[in-house]
């Protein structure tokens, strides 16, 4: 009957569905709602298991906790991820109609919301749970659930019923968490991709590393840009770069829960680091000592750019970048107490290394007239 109640509920809220009106990923217009972005089933279902969930509980017995809470896992399973799976295949897959465009935007912000729907979701399982098993807060009983404890006061009851509860969120994020790495995959891949090269290339384009003294002193002459009064020259390269950055991103942060979007913007950077890595090494023979030390500061200024609103911990995916750079600017002392440090295996050197004796010096020999 439990079972019966719960896939008629859950097919009954996908057919009421009403997805967030006014959603857009111009970020000139305004949206109209509240975030998260999420679609009517998801409150409408979770309210559902809410109320099994404590009615199975109030009635104290453990066959029942053993019989239903299960039962509530596979139908979130088949029944509420395996709808939300299908709507983002068969519905909402953001696929551009014509090669290296955008898939449309209203196919786009669908899939946003299908994939907002999957994480929200986690997180009300997550609720549901922990607030039976850790119990009403002092001074709320009237409102709480009761504890466990107090429900089953028998035996080991209330340790079987915890388990069992904790075994149900456990089980429902596992399911959801594959599909929304699935559903962050196919964003970054569609969406995200195609756009970061371009990006990439319209930020380096016409730089030239292979640069004098009269272009170093060019460079660092302070210009006023369209933004207004700036930067160095210098940080052109910056500057576009976080042009590009922000219009990727932005219209999608909008949207996108903050957990997926970070989730996003993780997956993004590991790609961009090795596309970025890459163009390093590609400019072996074109660039001299003092391209270097732009190259190093461009390098930089993309890094910071991404790592902007503390997200200090996102330099680590560009490690062998910055380390790429630094192998180029060192000085020829430097260079050789570090490779002597290296070949002789001590512990010197303060440096946690990603890049291995080859890698080093392939990097220094970028540089013109470096061996």
């Amino acid at each position: 009957m439990t079972t019966f109640l719960l896939r008629r509920s859950v097919e009954r809220a996908f057919q009421l569905d009403e997805q967030p009106s006014g959603l857009s990923l111009n970020p000139s217009k305004s949206l109209t709602t509240n975030p998260p972005y999420i679609s009517s089933a998801v409150d409408d279902i979770m309210y559902i298991v809410d109320q099994v969930v404590e009615r199975s509980l109030a009635t104290s017995q453990r066959l029942v906790i053993s019989s239903v809470i299960p039962s509530i896992a596979r139908v979130l399973d088949s029944d509420y991820i395996g709808m939300i799976q299908r709507k983002m295949r068969d519905e909402s897959y953001p696929k551009a109609a014509i090669q290296n465009a955008l898939p449309p935007e209203s196919t786009i912000t669908a899939f946003l919301v299908l994939t907002n729907n999957l994480d929200m979701a986690n997180d009300y399982v997550r609720r549901i749970v922990r607030s039976r098993i850790t119990g009403p807060a002092s001074g709320d009983a009237g409102s709480s659930p009761k504890s466990l404890n107090s429900l089953f006061p028998f035996g080991d009851d209330a340790l079987f019923a915890r388990r069992t509860l904790t075994s149900l969120q456990q089980t429902f994020e596992a399911k959801a968490s594959e599909l929304i790495s699935d559903g962050i995959y196919v964003m970054f891949k569609n969406v995200v991709k195609p756009r970061l090269r371009l990006l990439l290339s319209d930020a380096f384009r016409d730089i030239d590393y292979q640069m004098n003294e009269a272009e170093v002193e060019e460079a660092n002459r302070p210009i006023e840009n369209e933004e207004g009064p700036g930067s160095a020259a210098d940080d052109v390269v910056g500057y576009h770069f976080q042009r590009g950055w922000d219009a990727l991103n932005e219209p999608i942060k909008r949207i996108f829960t903050h957990g997926n979007f970070e989730r996003l913007l993780s997956t993004t950077i590991s790609y961009l680091a090795e596309v970025l890595e890459k163009r390093i090494w590609s400019y072996y023979g074109r660039i001299n000592d003092l391209g270097a030390v732009r190259l190093e500061r461009d390098i930089v200024s993309l890094i910071n750019v991404v790592v902007r609103g503390g997200r200090y911990g996102l330099r680590d995916a560009f490690v062998r970048c910055t380390q790429m750079c630094l192998v180029m600017n060192m000085e020829e002392d430097e260079w050789a107490e570090t490779q002597a440090l290296a070949k002789a295996d001590e512990e010197g050197d303060v440096l946690d290394w990603k890049l291995d004796l080859d890698e080093r010096s392939r990097a220094r020999a970028i540089v013109q007239n470096r061996e």
